[in-house]
Order: C-alpha cells, then sequence, then structure tokens
C-alpha cells in the first residue's frame, strides 16, 4: 500500500511539473504582462481573501489547467493577496445555452464621458459599490460553459457584493462573436444575481470587458465596454461602475401607505412647507419614509416605479414554517421590487432573504392601556397632603393636646404655636383647594409590566416573535393576549377592557385622537416598554444597491433629517387636531356647582368635626361635674 501511495504521489508531482513546463506557451499572453496584474490589482482593491474557482469540463480540462497554473504561477511571482483558496468544480455535460436576449438590441457603447481620477477618488468609487473583503477569479473554458455552471447552480456566485474577475481560457479569432457572448454573461450576472464589481476577459486578450446597467443607449439600459491596458492605466474609471449617478435609472420600490412615516395626505401646516410642496420623487409620499426615498432617488438620480398593492401595513411576515405571507416582504422574495421603503424593526428573520439597511431611527414598543378614571372631587379633599403630611399633622396634635393637658401655666405659648402652625396648614390647603378647582387629577396609572400583568386586561397582540426575552413576566402577558381586533383602540378607550402594544411615537400619536370632551388622553403608555428596536428598510439579500443606499441612509440620519422628517408629521397633525378641538370651545368657564363641590365637602366636614369635639367637651365637662 505504501508503494503505490507513493507512486500516486510521485505521478502527481509529474503532472503538475508537465502543467508548469507547457505555462511556457502564455508567455505571449497579457497574463504575463505588468499592465495585467496592475489592473487586476487595482480591480481587487478591496480584497483580502482571493478564491480561485476552476470551473472543469472533461472535454477541456488540459487547457483550462494549463492556463490555472499559470495564473497561479505569476500571481506568486506578483505576490498577490494574503489569504488564496483554489476551489475546482467539474460538469459532466455542457448543453446549449439559449441566448434569451436580442444581439442586434445591444449597444456597446464607449465612454468617453467618464473623466481621469485620482487613487484617492477610485477607493471611493469602490467602496460605495461593495462592503466584501472578498475576490472570486473564475476561470472556465468558455462562455457556454460558464452559463451551465450557473444554469445548474454550482455556486459560482457565492456572495453577490464581492469583487470578481472572468477568465475564458478558449481562443477564438471572432471578434464580433465574442463581444455578443461577454455582453451577454456579464448581463446574465447583473440581472439574475445582481452582481456588478465584475470585469471578463478573453483568451490572452489585453482587453478587459466590463458592463454598465446605468448606460442607456438605443432606449436600451445597459451596455458592455471593452478597454485596454494602457486606457484603464490612465483612467481607472473605466473598470468601475459609478454608483452614486443612477442616470435615471428606473427602480422597482415597494411603499405603502402608513400613518407618520408614509403619508399621502399631508397635514395642512406642512402643504406650503417648501420641502413638502413637490414630492414626485417619491411618488407624493410625505413623511419619514417617502422623504428618504425621496432624497435617494434625487441625489442618486434614479426614477421611481411604484410596485405592489397600496394596502396599509402591507408589511408581509415570516411564518415560522418558512413561507412568506402576502406583502412588500414577499415582493421582495419575489424579486418584484429592489426595496421596501417602510420602516421596519430591525429583527433576526428565521428565513435570511433579506438585508436591512443600516438603522435609521430608533423605536421603543410599549404597551397602551385605559388612561386611570378622574379622581372624583370629594376624594381630592383628602389627597390635599400625602401620608407623610397627614402623619406629621396627626403627630403634631397629639403632641399639642398632651402638652396643654400637663402644662397649662403654658397656654399662651400653646395657642401662639398653635396659631401659626393653623396659618401656615390652612395656607397650604387653600393653595391646594384652588389648584383642585382649575386641575383635573386621576387615579394613579398602570406604569410597570407587572402592573399590567396584574390589572386583568386582556392584551391584544400576537407578533410575540420580536420579543427574545423568555422571562416569567412576559410569558405571563404572552399566556393572556389575543389576536388583534379592528377596533383595538376604540376597545381601550371606550369600553375601557383590553391594551396592546404598539411603537412608542405611534402610541402618542394616537392619544391625540383619542379624547375626551374636556380634550383629555383616552389612552395611556405605559413607563416600562417591552423592548427598543433598530428601524431600516429591507433589500433582497445580496443586493448592489446596499452599500450605496447605507451611504446616504447614514448621512441623513446623522443630520438629524430622520428625526426632523418624523417629529414634522408628529407634531403637525397633533398642532391641527388641536385647533380643530380648541375651535369652538370657550376660552373662559365659569365656576359650576359641580367646581365648588368641595368646599362644601369641606364645610360639611368641618362642622362633623367641631360637632364631635364639642359632643366630646360635654362628656369630659359632665363626667367632671359627677367626680
Amino acid at each position: 500500500m505504501k508503494k503505490i501511495f507513493s507512486l500516486a504521489i510521485l505521478l502527481d508531482v509529474l503532472q503538475k511539473c508537465l502543467l508548469i513546463l507547457k505555462t511556457t506557451d502564455l508567455h505571449q499572453c497579457s497574463l504575463y504582462s505588468d499592465d495585467f496584474w496592475y489592473v487586476h490589482g487595482k480591480h481587487f482593491l478591496l480584497v483580502d481573501r482571493l478564491t480561485i474557482l476552476v470551473l472543469q469540463t472533461e472535454k477541456h480540462i488540459d487547457e483550462v489547467n494549463h492556463y490555472a497554473s499559470g495564473f497561479l504561477q505569476r500571481m506568486h511571482f506578483y505576490h498577490y493577496f494574503v489569504t488564496l483558496e483554489i476551489h475546482e468544480k467539474f460538469l459532466d455535460n455542457v448543453t446549449e445555452y439559449k441566448d434569451k436576449h436580442n444581439l442586434s438590441q445591444r449597444p456597446l457603447g464607449s465612454s468617453k464621458w467618464l473623466q481621469p481620477i485620482e487613487d484617492l477618488e477610485f477607493l471611493r468609487i469602490k467602496l460605495l459599490s461593495s462592503d466584501s473583503s472578498k475576490g472570486y477569479v473564475v476561470i472556465v473554458w468558455d462562455v457556454k460553459t460558464l452559463h451551465q455552471f450557473l444554469n445548474d447552480n454550482l455556486m459560482v456566485v457565492v456572495e453577490q457584493r464581492a469583487t470578481y474577475s472572468l477568465h475564458f481560457v478558449f481562443d477564438s479569432n471572432d471578434c464580433q462573436t465574442i463581444d455578443d457572448q461577454v455582453d451577454d454573461i456579464l448581463r446574465r450576472f447583473w440581472e439574475e444575481f445582481n452582481v456588478i464589481n465584475i470585469v471578463a476577459q478573453t483568451p490572452c486578450s489585453s482587453r478587459i470587458y466590463i458592463y454598465r446597467p446605468f448606460v442607456k443607449s438605443s432606449d436600451v439600459w445597459g451596455i458592455t465596454e471593452n478597454y485596454s491596458f494602457d486606457e484603464i492605466k490612465n483612467n481607472l474609471l473605466l473598470i468601475t461602475n459609478i454608483l452614486d449617478n443612477f442616470n435615471k435609472y428606473p427602480l422597482n420600490i415597494g411603499m405603502f401607505p402608513m400613518e407618520l412615516t408614509a403619508v399621502l395626505d399631508l397635514p395642512k401646516l406642512l402643504r406650503a412647507n417648501p420641502i413638502y410642496k413637490n414630492l414626485s420623487r417619491s411618488r407624493d409620499f410625505g413623511g419619514l419614509d417617502g422623504l428618504m426615498l425621496g432624497t435617494l432617488a434625487q441625489y442618486l438620480n434614479f426614477e421611481v416605479n411604484l410596485v405592489g398593492a397600496m394596502k396599509e401595513l402591507y408589511f408581509g411576515e415570516v411564518l415560522p414554517n418558512g413561507t412568506i405571507t402576502p406583502g412588500a416582504l414577499k415582493d421582495l422574495f419575489e424579486g418584484k421590487i429592489i426595496y421596501s421603503a417602510n420602516s421596519r424593526y430591525i429583527i433576526n428573520y428565521e428565513k435570511q432573504t433579506m438585508e436591512f439597511t443600516v438603522p435609521h431611527l430608533i423605536q421603543a414598543i410599549c404597551a397602551v392601556v385605559p388612561k386611570a378614571p378622574k379622581l372624583p372631587k370629594w376624594v381630592a379633599l383628602f389627597r390635599c397632603f400625602n401620608k407623610t403630611a397627614w402623619l406629621l399633622i396627626g403627630l403634631t396634635l397629639l403632641v399639642c393636646t398632651t402638652f396643654w393637658y400637663f402644662a397649662r401655666s403654658f397656654t399662651k405659648v400653646l395657642y401662639c404655636l398653635c396659631l401659626l402652625f393653623n396659618l401656615v396648614v390652612l395656607g397650604i390647603f387653600e393653595g391646594y383647594m384652588f389648584r383642585t378647582f382649575t386641575t383635573t387629577k386621576f387615579y394613579p396609572d398602570i406604569n410597570t409590566l407587572e402592573e399590567l400583568d396584574k390589572s386583568g386586561l386582556t392584551l391584544e397582540w400576537d407578533s410575540w416573535f420580536f420579543f427574545k426575552d423568555n422571562s416569567s413576566l412576559i410569558k405571563n402577558l404572552e399566556r393572556k393576549s389575543v389576536p388583534v381586533q379592528q377596533d383595538t383602540f376604540n376597545s381601550i378607550a371606550f369600553h375601557r377592557n383590553v391594551a396592546t402594544v404598539e411603537p412608542k411615537v405611534y402610541a402618542e400619536f394616537l392619544s391625540t385622537k383619542y379624547v375626551d370632551s374636556e380634550g383629555f388622553p383616552r389612552l395611556h403608555i405605559v413607563d416600562e416598554c417591552l423592548n427598543t428596536f433598530l428601524v431600516g428598510h429591507v433589500v433582497p439579500k445580496g443586493s448592489a444597491f446596499l452599500t450605496i443606499f447605507n451611504n446616504f441612509i447614514t448621512k441623513m440620519m446623522e443630520a438629524g433629517l430622520t428625526e426632523k422628517w418624523l417629529r414634522d408629521v408628529f407634531d403637525s397633525t397633533v398642532t391641527e387636531k388641536t385647533y380643530i378641538l380648541n375651535k369652538n370651545k370657550q376660552s373662559v368657564k365659569a365656576f359650576s356647582m359641580d367646581d365648588l363641590q368641595i368646599a362644601f365637602y369641606g364645610i360639611v366636614v368641618g362642622y362633623v368635626g367641631s360637632f364631635l369635639v364639642f359632643l366630646c367637651e360635654l362628656r369630659t365637662k359632665a363626667r367632671r361635674n359627677l367626680l
């Protein structure tokens, strides 16, 4: 067995040596050019981990190995990359790939409009198109073979935002056919796999191909261009796609109406505001999400094509069995939209079919309960002092009574002190009485989750998958919860028998809607919130747009625009509703007998107390007479 194993190793070494000797045939190839490695070094500028994918077929295995060996040899010579992996994949049968596009409609353009740039600007542009440090060199016999690998899902595109370079080994003198084939494969990498950081090179050619999806020619989006090494060395921009200008490229966006953040009917106070006068870029959507979409469309220069039903709360949900309910999430998964522009909590979904943009907001999730009942006027009389004050007043009376009983010779001093004490207490009591006349007091509200648990209220909330808290308190609340009904807030405000869970800012907004005749809220937000979430937007997994979108969303968030746009709609709507509520309300209201009832209660209590004291004095006097 040892001899057989040693012989196998020897044969393998000899085969590799033969392949290295055969690379001398490649010396006339651009692979041995310094310009080739300069250009590819710039293309893989962000890469620190390179993977070489050698795609093999039985018919051309020797030719592909020959080129791959030469590539590895030269890469070692130029000391490329710290980390390197080599993967070899095999394909048994190659079938014909039929082009689904019309070749005659494919323009091959030129990029005379691209101006030379410096290395720092080149780095900035590269960073706007990729957030990955991985690179992939794909070595394959011809375009048809690569199409077949893609058809069979043999993991050629491992990570969409990585940097790719395609190397075709086949030889052909038909330049037009080569141009068409390379255009076809680069277009497919963009349209099916969303890969934009990709170049291609044909057999030993000194020209680099790149596909530009955001260039329009002859009413067709997308052109494939090719450049010599000298052209690229003079202008590195030729091997990049500039993602800060989409050239009016139409993007399929998902957006649906939502209170506060995606508003079609703006409050009157905002309609005259210059910022909100022209919302055409966001398709007439205002609010936080509408303004963010419009700003992205304006500065990245793309057209918004709204896709999907215009239904409120059209989010969509990933169920435990992996299926996705109808909504923006499903449209995203099916490829109908490339960006869901409605704000969504950033959570870890079981089915990772999407990616979140950077957060642009922090939102607390709180319980909403009925507002505590108003305090009756007669009860307010006994709440003029807190428990400590009542205790001290009672203790003072006891001390004074004791002092008067045992030290009658100092009664004049005692009377003076009691007079001062009574004046102080009377002043405090009168001030409290005035405040009671002018303000309305309530019983204590529910302000902790523990109090909510003990309150006996039914909790209408069925989205507990948002919370990863396994505490007994949360479990108790979850067991008591029922599915959300359409009239939940009416039940909270008027029937006072249920509670629910909502984002705090939305709950504050609803509190201005559900008020009584005097303008007091019927809803109360529990101070202790259940959780706090970051809020972002959603793109498909591997989206080429994520990096550039994140760049602009970060700028908007850091400038405070996202918070401002949210408060604009909130404050304007609340102001408008408050004005309507108070429009027909009398500014001055005379006191009624109902308002003054506490004074009569005070008189009655005083008379009763005086009468009891009078009875006690009579009884004490009668007892002394008997003695």
